[in-house]
């Protein structure tokens, strides 16, 4: 099996599961990039308000698409965020959490973009 080229993203999971039906990925793909900008909305608009059930909400919600697109720098990330923000606990030190996830998912959409114009091609 060849090993990723990417840096943030791993899709060996996500094309085991799909049984590589390249029509099925890409549907994945576009809906998973779909719930990231949800959730960067969410972060970006509610983590200042202070929401934590709705900011836990997100998080929850996209947990799973972390392991299944095997966004490993993202993993303790999230499980974090969604610990702090169901047990409003940690709040004061979550700032920098929440900055360092908006930037790992921005890199993680460029290159599930990337990997969908290739698979387009």
């Amino acid at each position: 099996m060849v090993k990723s080229s990417y840096e943030y993203i791993d899709l060996d999971v996500l094309k085991e599961s799909t049984f590589d039906d390249v029509s099925i990925i890409k549907e994945i793909m576009e809906l998973f990039l779909e719930l990231i900008d949800e959730y960067l909305d969410v972060l970006t608009l509610q983590f200042p308000n202070k929401n934590w059930y709705l900011l836990f909400q997100a998080t929850h919600k996209i947990k799973p698409n972390i392991s299944m697109f095997g966004i490993f720098k993202l993993e303790s990330i999230i499980l974090q965020l969604e610990s702090n923000f169901k047990n409003k606990q940690n709040l004061e030190t979550t700032g920098p959490i929440v900055t360092e996830c908006l930037t790992l998912f921005k890199e993680v959409k460029r290159e599930i973009l990337i990997e969908l114009k290739s698979i387009k091609e």
